[in-house]
């Protein structure tokens, strides 16, 4: 069977520079050594190309995981019921997902990423950069250890994981609670931000063109904000409450959330950083691209919840943009028929953004709602849906709209499962089958758990 997708990083890093020629001594960039990457002019942009390339390559396979779970999107590979029994039917007594089966991933690569990042802060530090230079690698190396982190955090939940990175992979890191873990993910971005801040003007090393416009320690500090928002949302619906929807309202002020009206454009909700794809020699492909695996559908739920426009026939355009129905129903044995595409990636170049303003400005929403502001959240609420959805406004916003205008503004893009987690609404999502059921969380992988003598919650029966 064909790799379904691409599940780890290989290697420390992807090598994506050549040596030159005249160097006397060429250090080993298949098993490169923090002292070797720091006394090496290329060593800190490699490992940032590295830290990149990892979280590129990790993102596609969160999106679709996350995409099922959440009943957005199904994976009918077609000679392999699994992709389809083993996230939606799993195991049973009690049902569950299967440690060892395929819907146990996100967890490789991202540990491998955040020990990268944990690298460049050593090679920062021992290197002979410039005080601001360094701090600018480690705001970075700390932003995107935030953002390895939220994947596990978001994948597993309850069951949590550690949260750092051992000297010694012989010794694993103790798991810690989900609180602890959203915490630290938290802490990770306040540090970044200190760094940033004490950055300079540029970085030492470039970042690829995904992040124009978020590519100096000023501009990518508002990235940083931005993913910090997303984070406090999450953790004020796991019990911190109003303190944490300030600190979502206190981080989108320093974000590069843009305030729009009625007549933006929707070029104006898509600006955020992207992952970006291409088929040149050495890079990757968005497998998420119905051009690059054809077995990847929409749920017909995206119609058929949507609202209607103006006219009271055509269908909110967030949805016209993203899917099409299929000219004929795919059947799969585990299944109902898949009646739609997703064209949100027309093709394997499509770039994938990793958080955008239009998501920021439903945060924001979200939050001014929760902090009684409802005349901000309907503002928001309603250009949102004027851009973005071309309906008519609301008159009044609560959380069900909420819930609607998020849902419909990052579809496929790795949200709405963990949205209808926190808002404890897991069981308003579909089930299309008899003896389905929407998993809350991703097991623990069954090497991880053979690797500790002492198990976390997440290795013993029944979790």
């Amino acid at each position: 069977m064909k790799s379904l997708r691409k599940w780890a990083l290989p290697g420390a890093l992807v090598v994506l520079a050549a040596c030159s020629a005249d160097r006397l001594s060429i250090p080993n960039y298949n098993a490169p050594t923090v002292a070797g990457v720091a006394t090496d002019p290329n060593g800190i942009q490699l490992l940032v190309t590295g830290i990149q390339a990892g979280e590129r390559g990790n993102y596609a396979g969160w999106v679709s995981d996350a995409g099922i779970f959440a009943r957005e999107s199904y994976n009918y590979f077609a000679t392999d019921a699994r992709t389809v029994s083993n996230y939606l039917t799993g195991i049973l007594n009690p049902q569950r997902l299967e440690r060892a089966g395929f819907a146990s991933g996100n967890w490789t690569g991202p540990y491998q990423n955040m020990k990268n990042e944990v690298n460049l802060i050593a090679a920062a530090n021992a290197s002979s950069l410039p005080a601001d230079k360094k701090a600018g690698a480690i705001g970075f190396a700390k932003t995107m250890r935030a953002y390895d982190l939220y994947i596990i955090a978001a994948s597993r939940d309850s069951l949590a994981g550690p949260t750092e990175i051992p000297a010694d992979p012989a010794t694993p890191a103790p798991f810690v609670s989900r609180d602890s873990m959203y915490k630290a993910i938290s802490g990770f971005l306040d540090e970044g931000k200190t760094s940033l801040t004490a950055a300079g003007s540029t970085f030492a090393f470039q970042l690829h063109a995904g992040y124009a416009g978020f590519d100096t320690p000023a501009t990518f500090l508002k990235f940083n904000r931005a993913f910090k928002a997303r984070i406090e949302v999450i953790r004020a619906t796991q019990g911190c409450g109003a303190p944490c929807y300030a600190n979502a309202l206190a981080a989108l002020a320093e974000s590069f959330v843009t305030p729009i009206g009625a007549a933006a454009t929707q070029s104006a909700l898509d600006v955020g950083p992207m992952h970006i794809y291409s088929a040149a020699t050495g890079d990757g492909l968005n497998a998420n691209s119905f051009a690059q695996q054809s077995y990847k559908y929409a749920h017909a739920s995206a119609a058929t919840d949507a609202q209607k426009q103006a006219d009271g026939v055509t269908l909110d355009d967030r949805v016209l943009r993203k899917v099409v129905a299929l000219a004929n129903p795919v059947p799969h044995p585990n299944n109902i028929s898949a009646t739609y595409r997703f064209t949100m990636y027309p093709t394997p170049s499509s770039p994938a953004s990793i958080i955008r303003n239009e998501e920021l400005i439903l945060i924001r929403a979200e939050a001014n709602l929760a902090t009684g502001n409802t005349t901000s959240a309907l503002a928001d609420v309603n250009n949102i849906r004027a851009v973005s959805g071309k309906l008519p406004a609301i008159a009044t916003v609560n959380l069900d709209a909420i819930v609607y205008e998020k849902r419909m503004s990052t579809l496929f893009e790795g949200i709405r499962w963990v949205d209808m987690r926190r808002w404890n609404r897991l069981s308003a999502l579909p089930i299309d089958r008899a003896g389905q059921f929407v998993a809350r969380v991703m097991p623990i992988p069954q090497a991880e758990c053979d690797a500790r003598p002492v198990k976390p919650n997440g290795c013993l029966d029944g979790q």
